[in-house]
């Protein structure tokens, strides 16, 4: 009994700022995977330039960019997915 009480709770915001909660969460949420998506191009564009120009440097660069683009994609579906679980869909 306790246990679905505690399963049916929904954080809502307070009324007046809902609109301004969204808003904000929404421009963070598409804020941060535009630029995971802008380091992945930077890191391939690196990377291609680098084994083009024979620059090992700028090519390491981007290939550990491109790593760490993606494991920041991962990242943000996790935390993204536990935030949904605690916080619930209402």
């Amino acid at each position: 009994m306790i246990a679905e009480a505690i399963n049916n709770v929904c954080a809502k915001a307070p009324t007046g700022i809902d609109k301004y909660a969204d808003m904000l969460l929404g421009w963070v949420k598409y804020g941060v995977a535009a630029v995971i998506i802008a380091a992945g191009f930077i890191s391939v564009g690196a990377l291609v330039v680098g084994k083009l120009g024979s620059m090992s440097r700028a090519a390491q660069m981007g290939a550990s960019g491109l790593i760490y683009s993606v494991l920041a994609a991962v990242g943000y579906v996790t935390i993204y997915g536990i935030l949904n679980a605690i916080v619930g869909n209402c």
